[in-house]
C-alpha cells in the first residue's frame, strides 16, 4: 500500500480502487478503533458529508479502518493566498458547514461530560465539567482546517471521527475556536460568522485547556 498522510494515531494508505486505509499504529486499543469506526457511521447517518466507513481490517498486526477516499485537499490550503476575499469566502463556508453538523440531534454517543472527566485529573476540573450544561448536539470534537477537505467540486468533506460526542453546540465552537488559535484572524472570523463571543464559550474554554494536556497525551 503507498502511503499519502501521515498523523499522531494513524497513518492512511490507499486502499484499492477509490478507498483509502486509516492504519492505526501498532499497539493503538483497539476499543479505539472501534468507537471510530462507529463514530463515522453516526456521522454518515447524519446527512453530513463525510467518507463513508466500510469495515476494520487488520493489516501486519495493525487495525485500520477501510473509507471511500476524497479528491482534494485540506481545508487550510484555501488560506495560502493571504488575502481578504479568500478568508471571508471560506470562512463563512466553513461556519456554514460545522452550523450544519451542529443542527443534528443523537442520543446513542458518549457525552461529552464523560469524554472530558476521561483526561481531568482534579476535583476542581470535575466539578467545572459537571456544572456545565447537557445537550444532544452531534459535536465533532476536532473541527478545524485540518479535517475538512475541499474535493473536486467544491464540497466541504468531514472526516477524523475519534472525538464525536453529544453536548452543548458551544462547546463543540469552543473547541474549533482554541484549535484555530493559531491563526488569530480566522479565529475571531470564525466565532463571529457562529454568532458567540469569547464570553459565551468561556466556561468551555476552561474546562478544554484544564484537560489538553492529557488529551494529547493519550
Amino acid at each position: 500500500m503507498n502511503q499519502i498522510a501521515k498523523g499522531n494515531t494513524a497513518e492512511v494508505y490507499e486502499y484499492g480502487d477509490g478507498l483509502i486505509c486509516k492504519l492505526f499504529y501498532s499497539g493503538y486499543p483497539d476499543d479505539y478503533v472501534k468507537h471510530d469506526f462507529y463514530n463515522a457511521t453516526v456521522l454518515e447517518k447524519s446527512g453530513v458529508r463525510t467518507p463513508k466507513a466500510y469495515k476494520i481490517i487488520t493489516e501486519n498486526g495493525r487495525e485500520g479502518i477501510v473509507y471511500d477516499r476524497i479528491a482534494g485537499e485540506e481545508l487550510y490550503h484555501k488560506f495560502n493566498e493571504k488575502n481578504e476575499i479568500s478568508y471571508d469566502v471560506w470562512i463563512d463556508r466553513f461556519a456554514e458547514f460545522h452550523k450544519q453538523l451542529l443542527q443534528c440531534r443523537v442520543d446513542d454517543v458518549m457525552s461529552y461530560k464523560d469524554f472530558l472527566k476521561m483526561f481531568a485529573t482534579d476535583k476542581e476540573t470535575i466539578a467545572k465539567i459537571e456544572l456545565l450544561p447537557d445537550d444532544n448536539c452531534l459535536i465533532h470534537g476536532d473541527f478545524h482546517l485540518g479535517n475538512v477537505l475541499v474535493d473536486k467540486d467544491d464540497n466541504l468533506v468531514l472526516i477524523d471521527m475519534m472525538n464525536v460526542c453529544k453536548g452543548p453546540a458551544l462547546y463543540d465552537v469552543a473547541r474549533t475556536y482554541f484549535l484555530l488559535g493559531n491563526d488569530t484572524v480566522i479565529q475571531s472570523k470564525y466565532i463571529e460568522r457562529m454568532g458567540y463571543t469569547l464570553e459565551d464559550i468561556m466556561p468551555y474554554l476552561d474546562v478544554i485547556l484544564a484537560v489538553r494536556d492529557k488529551e494529547m497525551a493519550r
